[in-house]
């Protein structure tokens, strides 16, 4: 059984009605799902965001009336930032608002988002969320049973029960460029990252990928460009164009070209079958404790096969050159349908070389 959360909607009645409640300072988490006219539907804000950092930011994703002619929002009365709509991260009618690290504080939260349409008066909504800047503990599993938690960076996501576990995958029908969701808030350090993930379907004619990003260091940019266009992240994934597995590094910023750093292999992926990943990252350090650079190695294999001795490895060493940092673990699916499972972060210490 599918268990997506019902997403909120939002009518021209309700953006007044929230409007007046934030105007007198009663602020509710969520609302009431309405079925008139809706201006915009919520897809995902989790009650919670944990810990952000850097260009690692805390993202409430959904949908908006082609009716709509502009969408801004901001976050505890900070500036104004005009969402851009119809771009390659958020196609219309999709769209995500990014709060960061900087925008929020601990404990409770709000945002605010402005919207005009083609005809008629401008209209406010107001949303209510905590934020907890807290340390991450390590080791965790999510299980993906917290369907209303899910912390979407981009896209729309579901959780599905399928062989006795739950798990996660794009909604049916939005695939699209990079959906991605955060397992963990951001920290720095090492971490190995462990799942098991199932390929139902993907675009014959399109370049796809799926797999992990033990390191997600969010979209780079300039602050008053949004949705932002760069992104920053190590990942561990199977990607079309090399028709196999790899371990990359990459930076990019805004509409700047990227850079890339890449370790890949040949392999034949099947779909409908589960398949295991092991992703590694670890600061490399001098005998001083001085960061030089990241490292990450990765196994991919079948559910059913005895885990294999030999990793694919690929060093940080030129090209993308992440900075040093906290950063996020994430899951990734790029222009197909596919199912994560529970997955595990457990800490892993610097590498002196």
């Amino acid at each position: 059984m599918n268990q997506q959360s019902e997403p909120y909607r939002y009518s021209r009645r309700r953006f007044l009605q929230t409007s007046a409640l934030a105007a007198g300072g009663a602020i509710a988490f969520g609302c009431t799902p309405q079925s008139d006219e809706s201006l915009i539907e919520v897809l995902h804000l989790p009650q919670t965001f944990s810990r952000r950092a850097g260009e690692l930011t805390a993202n409430v994703s959904g949908r908006y009336n082609r009716e709509l002619s502009q969408l801004k929002y901001r976050v505890n009365g900070s500036q104004w930032q005009t969402f851009s709509m119809g771009n390659i991260r958020m196609p219309s009618p999709l769209f995500t608002v990014e709060m960061r690290a900087e925008d929020l504080q601990s404990g409770s939260n709000t945002i605010t988002i402005e919207a005009t349409p083609k005809r008629g008066d401008i209209q406010t909504l107001a949303l209510a969320f905590n934020y907890q800047p807290n340390p991450v503990s390590l080791p965790t599993t999510v299980d993906w049973t917290q369907s209303n938690q899910l912390d979407v960076q981009d896209g729309y996501w579901e959780t599905l029960s399928a062989e006795g576990a739950t798990r996660i995958r794009p909604v049916p029908g939005y695939e699209n460029y990079d959906r991605i969701v955060n397992v963990t808030g951001a920290f720095a350090g090492g971490r190995r990252v462990e799942t098991e993930l199932t390929l139902r379907s993907h675009h014959d004619k399109r370049l796809y990928g799926f797999g992990v990003i033990p390191m997600w260091g969010g979209h780079v940019d300039e602050v008053d460009i949004s949705p932002r266009r760069g992104w920053n992240f190590a990942i561990a994934w199977y990607y079309s164009a090399y028709k196999g597995i790899g371990a990359e590094f990459s930076l990019k910023q805004g509409d700047a070209d990227a850079n890339w750093i890449s370790s890949y292999r040949n392999f034949k992926h099947e779909k409908g079958v589960p398949y295991r990943i092991i992703a590694e990252c670890v600061p490399e350090v001098d005998a001083a404790g001085n960061h030089l650079r990241y490292a990450q190695r990765m196994k991919w294999f079948a559910a059913e096969e005895t885990e294999p001795e030999e990793w694919l490895e690929v060093t940080d060493t030129e090209g993308s050159a992440l900075p040093e940092g906290e950063y996020a673990v994430s899951v990734v699916a790029h222009r197909c349908q596919v199912e994560f499972g529970a997955v595990t972060v457990t800490e892993l210490k610097a590498l002196t070389v």
